[in-house]
């Protein structure tokens, strides 16, 4: 019984840790941008870039401004 249990564990082990490095990873150019001083009203653009180093779709859902 002992036997089973423990190929049982092992395999759960086994099949974890083989899907567990497949994954999306964002890496970002820069994390924040300082726009310095700005009078209310001006507009204001900055574009983010980064690239998907992982080796799943990366799906990016929700974009917020603070």
């Amino acid at each position: 019984m002992k036997k089973r249990a423990l190929i049982c564990l092992l395999f759960i082990l086994f099949f974890y840790l083989n899907n567990a490095h497949a994954a999306p990873s964002i890496l970002f150019t820069e994390e924040s941008h300082d726009f310095g001083e700005v009078k209310q009203g001006d507009p204001l653009e900055y574009e983010f870039r980064f690239k998907n180093v992982g080796d799943e779709t990366l799906i990016i859902k929700k974009v917020t401004a603070s």
